[in-house]
């Protein structure tokens, strides 16, 4: 930001970043669901992993990052303790022995459903707090706000 820009008392400040604000709500948003999670041994990240699998007759970690919009790292943080813990498994692609694919397990998939109805509690606790009307406002910004960026 230019000197003269920063002088301007309509200026931006960094409590106008928007990168923090939308960090700040994710931050709280994800507590909620990981504390609703939290008894079935999952945080809401991993729960999309292992949900996500459900669909899948395998995916290659690149692959799941690229789904989630995420990178690589962060899904292999995610992805150890779900494979340690029995509720996925990481093998080799048939088609390409160089790359792995994640399975989710009976195991996981039995977790997914125990872990469903406390999803759904925190989707409500989610919209009991915001209201209906701002949380479908708020869907629609950052379905719109993603497609746009």
């Amino acid at each position: 930001m230019t000197a003269a820009l920063a002088s301007r008392p309509d200026a931006p400040t960094i409590d106008d970043c928007i990168a923090l604000k939308v960090r700040r709500l994710a931050r709280k948003v994800t507590q909620i669901y990981d504390d609703a999670l939290a008894p079935h041994g999952l945080t809401v990240g991993q729960l999309g992993i292992l949900a996500g699998l459900r669909r899948s007759r395998g995916v290659g970690i690149a692959a799941l990052a690229e789904q989630r919009s995420t990178d690589a790292s962060t899904v292999s943080r995610l992805v150890r303790p779900l494979e340690r813990a029995g509720l996925l498994s990481i093998e080799p692609d048939p088609e390409d022995r160089r790359a792995k694919l994640l399975r989710l397990t009976d195991a996981g998939a039995v977790r997914v459903r125990a872990a469903a109805p406390a999803w759904t509690a925190a989707q409500a606790q989610v919209g009991d707090l915001l209201g209906q009307s701002r949380l479908s406002a708020l869907r629609f910004i950052v379905d719109d706000a993603f497609d746009h960026l």
